[in-house]
């Protein structure tokens, strides 16, 4: 947990962090958290992501997917959309992430940094920051662990 400063008090947000290991190059691994076309193989339904900084992110779930995470039953389709804030080829991808079904949902920001290491494998970490609720953050922190666990099949089946 951190704590930002909001309108002269003091305002606690939430984080979550989570690091893995992937038996894929980074080149590999990056192109799935980027390419549009490789994340509907692991992530979301639909994806649009311009790869610069300033493009555009909208990710589609929906609620009659066979994909995602069956511990969290959809009763509709979701949609999250953002900006890329950073942008570095096979280093560093951060966008901001908002929930277009959640009017109250804080402007959050996701940011995967990938470091090639030994045997030509990545280290990934992965970082949401910006939740006010423990509840929230607790469900997100759940579908990051489910997702992560499908980027490590995806890329180490495709590399």
């Amino acid at each position: 947990m951190s704590t930002t400063e909001g309108r002269g008090r003091q305002e606690e947000t939430l984080e979550i962090k989570k690091s893995i290991i992937i038996d894929a190059s980074p080149a590999v691994v990056f192109k799935a958290i980027t390419d549009p076309n490789e994340l509907t193989n692991w992530f979301p339904d639909q994806a649009i992501l311009e790869p610069k900084v300033g493009g555009k992110m909208k990710f589609g779930f929906y609620k009659n997917s066979k994909r995602g995470n069956q511990d969290h039953c959809r009763d509709k389709d979701y949609f999250h959309e953002g900006t890329i804030i950073e942008f570095i080829p096979n280093k560093k991808i951060s966008y901001t992430w908002e929930d277009s079904y959640e009017p109250d949902f804080p402007r959050t920001v996701v940011t995967w940094e990938l470091e090639k290491i030994e045997n030509n494998k990545t280290s990934l970490k992965l970082l949401h920051t910006g939740f006010k609720a423990d509840e929230k953050a607790k469900q997100y922190d759940e579908g990051w662990s489910h997702f992560l666990a499908q980027l490590v099949k995806y890329c180490e089946k495709t590399k």
